[in-house]
């Protein structure tokens, strides 16, 4: 075997062209894995983890391109980067055609009819076209981390100026008049309403609302800053006020996950002057006293869902799973050796993560997280992490995208030897990787086979049957890798606190 890194100073390409180049190039003969990334430090320490962190690769910055790979000896250096070389070269296979532009001001000419723009370019470019977006009248969604707090206000106070909405930055998902952005989920059209600072939070909430029998009308988000000091909820309230124009929307469901008392305010002064019925979930942090505003508040992106389902006058048809589908999985605890008792969670959602930390402690868990700081190192005791917080993704896909990060954080749990269960969160939709079961189940087989058995494995499936992955489907194949599967992201939660006990009272 050798091992071969390239460093490409000051070049730069998206994060999607490399996670596919790297799945391309490692399928070859001869190249045993192959990663191709922009030197970040979150991917030189996937570099490291998978052992190709070696010769130029350890000089790299965010502005370089990494290539490491390990050759077989069939395979010559110079051969796999002349081959390389040409494959950089050409249009990724498979590319859908369309009009090419090299300026936003050519495509908005080219396209009056257009309302929207999409922006996902690193955050250092992000702004510039977003503003420019803005003031040529066009709404904007901007999926793209790492914009300034400063640049992020003057958007949204541009946009609320000129009546249009600036969902973003770092917004994940939305769905306008039956139409899915970024990580949306197939749901059907219906009279719910939402508007939320919380991307997978807002995909669990519409895809159980489509699941227990009602459907959406529009889902609006706003990133996951926007509820928070200092931008306060200026976008979430100008989405409010719009739900309340909207003549399908009869509910309105508010989530964010965690919210100032400003922010908290205006939107639900903002839902009280539109008179219609509201639920709210701030996920984390003291809601203030809501009565003055009729509001219904819950806990649970599932207690969202039901409570406005029933709001709407609709039956709530999802059922309460029974305990004996969970006597597999303490049964699988009760072999584990005593030295196993921790819960290790790891989660491509950040909302969901959240959620699932809010529902351990409750029950009484006391864990560590990468919610509010990055944590270092993998502290010892019960420990969840947002693997789409900006230290991971930086220079890399989300990874509802790419299942690679958790994939090691998974062989990582199993080799950790005082870890009993793992926790996840699979999420399907359009834009996420098109089989994120399967990505689990092959880390799972590598993981049993290297060092046995292992912890139990607990996970929600975030999705519907009408998603091009397949909800049932999706479900299916991790139950037969032995992953117990709850019907939400609180019940996944709920099944782990209730095996944490367990693992307790079993080693005394």
């Amino acid at each position: 075997m050798m091992k071969v890194a390239h460093l490409r100073r000051n070049e730069y390409l998206d994060s999607l062209v490399l996670m596919n180049l790297s799945n391309d190039v490692s399928s070859w003969a001869g190249v045993r894995q192959a990663v191709i990334v922009m030197g970040t430090d979150s991917n030189r320490r996937i570099l490291d983890q998978v052992g190709l962190l070696t010769g130029e690769a350890l000089h790299g910055t965010p502005r370089d391109l990494i290539i490491a790979a390990e050759l077989e000896s069939s395979l010559a250096e110079a051969e796999f980067m002349a081959r390389l070389e040409e494959r950089m070269k050409s249009p990724a296979r498979n590319e859908p055609e369309a009009a090419a532009y090299y300026q936003l001001e050519a495509a908005l000419d080219a396209r009056p009819e257009a309302r929207l723009v999409s922006i996902s370019l690193p955050g250092e470019f992000a702004t510039a076209p977003a503003r420019a977006a803005l003031e040529r009248g066009r709404h904007v969604f901007c999926f793209s981390q790492h914009v300034s707090l400063e640049d992020e206000i003057a958007l949204k106070t541009l946009a609320v100026e000129r009546g249009l909405l600036m969902m973003g930055p770092d917004c994940g998902t939305a769905i306008l008049d039956g139409c899915g952005l970024g990580f949306a989920n197939q749901v059907r059209r219906g009279t719910i309403g939402l508007v939320s600072a919380s991307g997978s939070g807002l995909q669990e909430v519409t895809t159980l609302v489509h699941r227990g029998g009602g459907g959406i009308s529009q889902a609006i988000g706003v990133g996951g800053r926007d509820m928070r000091d200092p931008v306060n909820g200026l976008m979430a309230e100008a989405g409010v006020r719009r739900l309340n124009q909207d003549p399908r929307t009869r509910v309105i469901v508010i989530l964010a996950k965690s919210a100032s008392p400003t922010a908290q305010r205006r939107v639900l002064e903002a839902a009280r002057a539109g008179g219609k019925p509201t639920v709210v979930d701030f996920i984390s942090g003291e809601v203030g006293d809501l009565r003055p505003y009729g509001a219904d508040s819950e806990d649970t992106f599932e207690g969202c869902a039901s409570t406005a389902v029933r709001l709407a006058g609709l039956e709530w048809a999802l059922g309460n799973e029974g305990e004996d589908r969970y006597v597999t999985a303490r049964q699988w605890l009760r072999r584990l050796a005593c030295s196993r008792w921790a819960v290790r969670g790891l989660f491509a959602g950040g909302s969901l993560c959240g959620e699932a930390a809010h529902v351990l402690s409750r029950h009484g868990l006391r864990l560590s997280t990468n919610l509010e700081h990055p944590v270092e190192g993998r502290p010892p005791g019960h420990l969840l992490l947002d693997l789409g917080a900006e230290e991971y993704t930086q220079g890399r896909p989300h990874p509802f995208i790419d299942p690679r990060l958790r994939t090691l954080e998974i062989e990582q749990a199993f080799a950790d030897e005082t870890v009993a269960i793992v926790l996840l969160d699979v999420v399907l939709g359009w834009g996420c990787h098109t089989d994120p079961a399967g990505a689990v189940i092959a880390a799972l087989q590598r993981s049993r086979a290297a060092h046995g058995q292992g912890p139990v494995v607990v996970a929600s499936l975030c999705g519907t049957e009408e998603d091009p992955q397949d909800f049932d489907r999706q479900r299916l194949s991790l139950e037969r890798a032995g992953v117990t599967v709850a019907a939400s992201n609180a019940a996944a939660a709920r099944v782990v606190a209730e095996l944490a006990t367990d693992v307790k009272v079993n080693n005394g």
